[in-house]
């Protein structure tokens, strides 16, 4: 999908806030040994496409699940230290295109290696939840960009029709279905079926390639 990974370089604003709380942290951190992390939340689009989208944290995992509890605290970078802290979280803690790392931009700086996921894989999160904040960014985006357009996106929920299973826990219902709708009025002003333009195309893709027979519609026809 050419149009979509060439809208982006990747490049990495150190001057942003959140560039600035990183390079804080990443100075801490022991030179002995290899580290690997994921940016996520909001921070990969404050740091590479408008460094005006603030956020009250930088959101990041460790590559091998690692705690990062503890290296924050000692970077004295957290959030009980009050102001604009790190938040540590877990891949599974970020919800988006099973195609996240094809994208993504790779930074090596020193031992550590900073995965910065895609602006489309970021907003792409943020249906989830859908806040005004993170229409906010979607709106911001895509008035910087033109991307993601209503196509693009389209084409990645299907990848990503996973997202839109129903929810393991009751008390919390996935919310993407109507995200989507919501998202689609709010930047597109326009109407989506996401049964019909998403899941159902999906599903179908999904079962070619498990080589299922499509319906046999001559002989449901008579013919």
């Amino acid at each position: 999908m050419p149009s979509i990974e060439n809208w982006w370089n990747g490049n990495v604003d150190w001057t942003t806030s959140a560039g600035q709380l990183l390079e804080k942290f990443l100075v801490t951190l022991p030179k002995d040994r290899p580290f690997a992390f994921t940016l996520y939340g909001s921070a990969p689009l404050q740091l590479t496409v408008d460094r005006e989208l603030m956020s009250a944290d930088v959101d990041l995992f460790s590559e091998n699940e690692e705690d990062l509890s503890a290296l924050i605290s000692i970077a004295k970078l957290d959030k009980e230290r009050g102001g604009f802290y790190l938040e540590p979280g877990y891949e599974l803690s970020f919800r988006t295109s099973p195609r996240w790392r094809q994208r993504a931009k790779l930074i090596q700086l020193g031992n550590v290696t900073l995965t910065v996921p895609h602006p489309l894989d970021i907003l792409i999160g943020k249906l989830a939840r859908l806040d005004v904040k993170d229409i906010r960014a979607f709106t911001r985006i895509h008035a910087l960009t033109g991307h993601p357009t209503a196509s693009e996106l389209k084409e990645e929920l299907q990848h990503a029709v996973d997202l839109f299973r129903p929810a393991f826990d009751a008390d919390s219902p996935n919310l993407y279905p109507e995200n989507t709708k919501t998202l689609w009025r709010e930047l597109y002003k326009l109407e989506i079926d996401v049964r019909k333009e998403i899941i159902d195309p999906a599903i179908g893709l999904r079962n070619k390639g498990y080589g299922e027979l499509p319906p046999d519609y001559k002989g449901a026809l008579g013919g």
